[in-house]
Formats: C-alpha cells, sequence, structure tokens
C-alpha cells in the first residue's frame, strides 16, 4: 500500500468510482444514434466504403522522395507529456535488456512483437470475457512489412458496434462518421464528429504504415477548415472531446527505422487551439484520463504518462495525480486482493539484438476480486524494433535476426520456428497482448460466457433497428 492517509484512500477510491461510471453511462448518451446506424453497419460489411482521407501528406521517417500517403492525422502530432509522470530509462538487468517498471505494475503485461500502437480510453472486462470497449485502437506492422489497423469506438461483449479496419493487404483505409456533413456545409464554423473512426494501412518499397483513431464526440467552433474533424485540428474558439484516441506506427524501410505513437483521453476542452493530443491548450483547457506512450527504435527510446486531470493556461501545463499511486484490501494487490486500484502504472524496456524500445502505460487499473470486475481507463502502448540489416526476402525463421529477443536464432534453434521457412519467430502473438497488438483488425470474439447476459439487451436494440428505415450507407465527401 502506497498511499498516505485513509481519508486519501477515500477520496482516491471516489474518483476512481466516479470515473469508471462515468465510461459505462458514455454509450448511452449516443445509444439512439447507433441503433440507427447498426444496420448501415452490418449491411456493409462486406463491401465497406472507402472514403477520402482529407488533409496534406505528413512528414514522417520515410525515405527521400517516397512520401506517405494521405493520414487522417498527422502522425508528428502526438508526442509525450513532458513531466506528466513519464521517467527515463535507469537501471539495466543484463546487457541486452534495460527496464524501467512503476512499484505496482505486475498486473500489467509487457508490450509483445509485433511492432504496435495501441490503447484505449475504456475497457470493462467481466470474468474472462471482455465486456465493453471504449475507443481502442491498434495500428501494427508485422515484421515483412504488412501492417493492419482496427479502430473500435463502441464494442460489445467482444463485438465491435461502431468502428473499422484496413490492412495493407486488402482494403487500405476506412472510417465512418455520423455527422460529418455538418462541418462541409458550415465550412468549418460548426464541426460535429459523432463515433466517429478512421484507420489506414499501407506498405510500399520504401515504408509502412499504419494509423487508427476515433472518438465518441469531437466539437470544434467557428473554424474555418471544412475538414476539421478531432479536436486537435480545430483551428477555431472552442473545441470539446470525449474518448478520443489515436495510435500511429511507421517504418523506413531503407534504414530500418520503425517509430509508434500513441494516446487517449476520456475527456478534454479548449478555449484557444491545442495542435497536439498532448499538447497544451495555447488558452484555457482542461483534459481528464490522459494515457501517452512514444517509442522509436533509432537510438531505441521511449516515454510515457498518464494523469487524472490536466489544466491549461497559456500553453502551460499542471496535472492532480499523474504520480503512481496504488490501493489493496486485505493481501495489497496480490491474487487474494478484494480490491485493487492502480493509478499511473506503467513499465518500459530497451533492448538489444535487434535494437528496440517500448512501453505500456495506464492510468486507471480497477481489479475487483481478482479479475472478477476489471476496469481499465487510459490505457496506451507502443513498441518498435530495427530492421536495418535483415534479408526481408528471408522468413524470419532463416534471416539470421533474433526477432522475437528470446536469445535464440533462426530454425532449429528457437524453438517458435516449426521450420526456416517459417516467417514469424513469434509464435502466437495473440496470447497475453492486452493492447491489442497482433489482431487482424476486429475485436476477439472472447464474450461467449457474457453473451447470454447481454442477449436480452442486444434483441431490444436489433427490435429497436428494425424499425428503422433501410438506407445504404453514405461515403462522406471527407470523413470528419
Amino acid at each position: 500500500m502506497t498511499s498516505r492517509t485513509p481519508r486519501r484512500h477515500r477520496r482516491l477510491a471516489l474518483m476512481a468510482a466516479g470515473t469508471a461510471a462515468a465510461m459505462v453511462l458514455l454509450p448511452g448518451a449516443a445509444s439512439a444514434q447507433v441503433v440507427q446506424n447498426l444496420q448501415q453497419y452490418a449491411g456493409t460489411a462486406g463491401d465497406p466504403a472507402v472514403p477520402g482521407v482529407p488533409g496534406d501528406a505528413p512528414q514522417g521517417p520515410a525515405a527521400p522522395n517516397a512520401p506517405l500517403p494521405n493520414l487522417p492525422v498527422d502522425p508528428t502530432k502526438i508526442l509525450p507529456v513532458p513531466g506528466a509522470g513519464a521517467p527515463g530509462l535507469t537501471g539495466a538487468d543484463d546487457d541486452h535488456l534495460r527496464r524501467d517498471d512503476t512499484p505496482d505494475s505486475k498486473q500489467i503485461d509487457d508490450p509483445k512483437p509485433p511492432d504496435h500502437a495501441s490503447g484505449a480510453v475504456g475497457d470493462i472486462d467481466l470474468g474472462d470475457s471482455d465486456l465493453l470497449d471504449i475507443t481502442k485502437y491498434d495500428a501494427t506492422i508485422e515484421d515483412n512489412g504488412e501492417t493492419h489497423s482496427d479502430s473500435t469506438v463502441l464494442g460489445l461483449g467482444g463485438g465491435r458496434i461502431v468502428g473499422s479496419s484496413a490492412s495493407s493487404e486488402g482494403n487500405n483505409r476506412d472510417g465512418g462518421n455520423l455527422t460529418s456533413v455538418l462541418c462541409d456545409v458550415t465550412s468549418g464554423a460548426l464541426c460535429l464528429s459523432l463515433l466517429y473512426h478512421d484507420v489506414v494501412a499501407t506498405e510500399d518499397n520504401d515504408s509502412s504504415l499504419a494509423a487508427a483513431r476515433g472518438g465518441v464526440l469531437a466539437l470544434c467552433l467557428l473554424g474555418d477548415d471544412k475538414d476539421t474533424t478531432a479536436t486537435y485540428e480545430c483551428d477555431g474558439l472552442l473545441s470539446l472531446g470525449v474518448a478520443e484516441g489515436l495510435g500511429v506506427a511507421e517504418r523506413d524501410k531503407e534504414h530500418g527505422h520503425t517509430k509508434a505513437e500513441s494516446a487517449n483521453e476520456l475527456l478534454n476542452l479548449c478555449i484557444g487551439k491545442r495542435e497536439k493530443l498532448t499538447e497544451a491548450c495555447d488558452g484555457l483547457g482542461l483534459s481528464a484520463v490522459h494515457s501517452d506512450s512514444e517509442s522509436k527504435s533509432k537510438e531505441p527510446d521511449t516515454q510515457r504518462g498518464s494523469y487524472l486531470l490536466g489544466i491549461d493556461s497559456s500553453g502551460e501545463s499542471s496535472y492532480l495525480l499523474d504520480e503512481p499511486e496504488a490501493i489493496g484490501l486485505l493481501d495489497g494487490c496480490g491474487d487474494s486482493a478484494l480490491l485493487c486500484l492502480l493509478l499511473n502504472q506503467g513499465k518500459s524496456v530497451i533492448f538489444d539484438n535487434p535494437k528496440g524500445a517500448g512501453s505500456a502505460q495506464e492510468m486507471l487499473r480497477l481489479d475487483v476480486l481478482n479479475r472478477t470486475l476489471l476496469v481499465v481507463l487510459g490505457q496506451a502502448e507502443t513498441l518498435v524494433h530495427e530492421t536495418e540489416g535483415r534479408d526481408h526476402h528471408k522468413p524470419q525463421c532463416d534471416d539470421k535476426i533474433d526477432n522475437d529477443n528470446d536469445g535464440d536464432i533462426d530454425f532449429p534453434k528457437d524453438k517458435d520456428c516449426e521450420s526456416p521457412q517459417d516467417d514469424s519467430e513469434h509464435g502466437d502473438k495473440g496470447e497475453g497482448n492486452g493492447g491489442g497488438a497482433g489482431d487482424e483488425g476486429g475485436l476477439a470474439e472472447t464474450g461467449a460466457e457474457i453473451m447470454p447476459l447481454l442477449a436480452g439487451g442486444l434483441l431490444l436494440t436489433g427490435a429497436g433497428a428494425l424499425t428503422v428505415a433501410a438506407t445504404r450507407r453514405r461515403a462522406g465527401k471527407h470523413l470528419l
């Protein structure tokens, strides 16, 4: 137990309970819109629309004369928060691994390959089943350069209700926004994005790129850009965002460098301008339940940070609850604890052979009766490694590189290699990765145990949806 006084314990517990309740209530505020669009999403699942992506091509680490494709957001517009509980790496376990973990972070999984930027504003599990997801995103680059992205604004019982997926081997961009027409009609004076999501996944000879973002709501007032989407793109007088998240992973194939950035917030308000998810409002601003992670493989480094509340004034920020805290009932935060509350916990790692780095950060983790009920708010994770020197024409199990950093190189030394032709030293990528890396677009079907409990509610939702006239999904002029 690391908190200082019982009174403080009660205050932290009340704040955590209130925040968790807010996350559960958020989807209800937009439930009518969800019902009206359930059949539209279901009707286009086999043939998704691919709307155009606004904005200029951002600058990235790609080779000269090989510009990155247009993205829903400039990947340089998400950087870690200086001084927001993001310590640098210290100490060394051995010559090939350096770690920096907060004291009670053992409940958080290490980032696992492949390279990715992932996170979630809210993730609620009941038993071993996925109950509710709010703005969960994943942008992944496989070791062979292929990319895939997934954005789930609302998920129930392990299934996605609102969101989209993309893959460099298939549909490489997708997205949606229930209210995109307002921004176009008003020429940017009133831009409202409701249940918006965008994904991009591309690969060419020079670069690989995956990007995923989404949000429950983003509002921008009195701007002049009709392509405004998320709050950090607002050039107007006021912006308001609810449950926004963004993950970007990109690789420069020529030089073998990879970087990944992930950030999300439950709430943000800015009177003025705020150009990045992790940058202060230049006027008066407020942000709540924030988490971020950034990793780069060139001269490997990683940073992470989170806080409960941030207050901005003239470009300067101050934070409330940005340091690690832990509260446990009975046996600390062990398996026998009745309740465990962790705030601002995380872990970081820098490794060699190949060089790389990764970090995972959570703003809040509430564990009741050994994961009988698990609530995680503000989760961000990144992992990257160097690919320079690898023969990309050879499979991983025959390329002379320790791709999974387990000390064993290629077949037959690496037990995860079935033969020299096997192109993965990672074994089953889907195991043990709470951040979603390695998913092939979409949430895992893990809700079998609670589906009977949800069936009644879903049947009522379906009945309401059937009363809505079926319409074709509109592919707008711009995404958001």
